[in-house]
């Protein structure tokens, strides 16, 4: 899907065929006069305007008189009516500086202006054209757009601010960053009203927006773009609008080819309250089949803009050290095998020490049923609340029942003849979950169920996993 200018324009023109015309004049306004609206400007002619000086005076360039011809329906440059309201989008219109503004840091943060200075950067410091920022490990930068749009920086991260305008008398935002290394996450302001643009471009790629939130990572000569909220045209940088990505899409980016758009994974859950052993938090999360690894993100507040650290994993289980006891704000983001980061979940936690590893939940066994049921008991009290999960595999992946329940005991439908794999959490008062039990393997068959009473312990499951 392409996006032109022409198509821009030509809404403009549809809009406002019925408001202007050719000679058309406007008594209360003063020649000369400019009227902003959000999509543009009405000026208001004087004596000796032509359609040209007008192009000169108001817009990027003097060839644009044609343009404003065809919205205006005037059929040539020559001497227009004096006080004819002459209508110009604000894609048209000339540009002048903008500025941007941190709102949020932490760590180490470098920059340097356009002409090669160092810049010190701290709350409510001025981000201006032409800036390069970087991020150092666990450090991180949010920034504020004349606009509100929201621009931030994860660690090990890199950004060339080529472009910070604002188009002249609406404001309109005109913002082009070039991502050098790591990652940029952007929340954009709507733009399709004022015909705001807002680019991320890496070596590779470009990502143009009409107001959505999105993430785009370059790593290894590829470029991942994941869309959170709206829409996001990308392509390379010859066709730079070759995909339109929605909502809880992405797409992967290469020298080569310009990947279709993929489905993003679901966010993650805790299996277990986030806790801290010694001066590392500890984040267990419920396994999503798809996924290859998982991202965590800790900050002070719930927009996520006061970062303090992050942490990854190949496995369920995430790690972040020199983290306080507190309040904190979480996010976590399952990651898929092709390395695109799926949709986010963000809680509230309180992390505390845990002296002690709480007690492993017993696995659970099979009982006596019926001949169409599976049933499973597990030593526990009769008003706990439990979830009980059956697969096919020892790592949860192709999971056949997952199921709520208050009491130690379940009854599922008997699965076919097979070997299956079972385990139980314990649900606390307040919602949050303790680890899963140790895996217990079932064997079903055409007479009878039967588990072989040694469970598989974390250890066993990763062996059977990989042979």
């Amino acid at each position: 899907m392409r996006i032109s200018l022409h198509k821009l324009i030509l809404v403009a023109v549809l809009t406002l065929s019925s408001l202007t015309a050719a000679g058309s004049f406007a008594s209360t306004q003063t020649p000369g006069n400019i009227t902003v609206q959000t999509s543009g400007i009405t000026y208001y002619a004087q004596a000796g305007d032509t359609l040209m000086t007008i192009a000169q005076k108001l817009t990027t360039r003097n060839a644009n008189w044609v343009t404003l011809g065809k919205i205006n329906q005037i059929n040539k440059d020559s001497n227009i009516p004096v006080g004819s309201a002459i209508f110009i989008p604000s894609e048209l219109l000339a540009d002048e500086a903008s500025e941007a503004t941190v709102i949020a840091r932490n760590g180490v943060i470098t920059a340097t202006s356009a002409d090669g200075a160092s810049v010190s950067l701290d709350i409510d410091s001025k981000i201006t054209e032409g800036m390069k920022i970087s991020t150092g490990i666990n450090s991180f930068l949010t920034l504020s757009l004349a606009d509100k749009s929201r621009i931030s920086l994860p660690s090990n991260s890199s950004v060339l601010v080529a472009k910070l305008r604002k188009a002249l008398y609406t404001g309109s935002p005109r913002t082009e960053l070039k991502l050098l290394r790591g990652r940029i996450v952007s929340r954009v302001s709507p733009l399709n009203i004022n015909k705001g643009l807002f680019e991320v471009r890496t070596p590779l790629s470009v990502a143009g927006v009409r107001g959505t939130h999105f993430r785009v990572s370059l790593n290894d000569q590829k470029v991942t773009t994941e869309v959170l909220d709206g829409q996001v045209a990308v392509g390379s940088l010859r066709t730079p609008e070759a995909l339109m990505l929605p909502a809880a899409k992405g797409n992967l980016i290469t020298r080569e080819t310009i990947g279709p758009a993929i489905d993003l994974l679901p966010p993650p859950q805790f299996s277990g309250t986030p806790y801290r052993q010694g001066s590392t938090a500890k984040f267990v999360l419920t396994p999503i089949a798809g996924a290859r690894a998982y991202h965590v993100q800790i900050a002070q507040d719930a927009e996520m803009l006061h970062l303090l650290a992050e942490g990854s994993s190949n496995g369920s289980e995430v790690a972040i050290s020199n983290i306080q006891e507190g309040e904190y704000f979480i996010r976590v983001a399952a990651i898929d095998k092709s390395g695109l980061e799926g949709m986010p979940r963000t809680l509230a936690a309180n992390i505390r020490n845990r002296s002690e590893a709480p007690p492993v939940q017993a696995a659970p066994s099979v009982i006596n049923g019926g001949p169409k049921e599976l049933a499973l008991r597990w030593p526990g009290s009769t008003d706990q609340k439990y979830n009980v999960q059956v697969a096919r595999d020892p790592e949860f992946g192709w999971l056949l029942f997952t199921n709520s329940v208050a009491g130690n005991e379940i009854r599922l439908p008997r699965p076919s003849f097979g070997t299956y794999f079972a385990r139980v959490q314990s649900v606390n008062a307040d919602g949050s979950t303790n680890p899963f039990s140790f895996v217990q393997t079932l064997i079903v068959t055409d007479q009878w169920i039967i588990n072989d009473g040694h469970p598989l312990h974390p250890k066993e499951v990763s062996r059977s996993a990989t042979r």
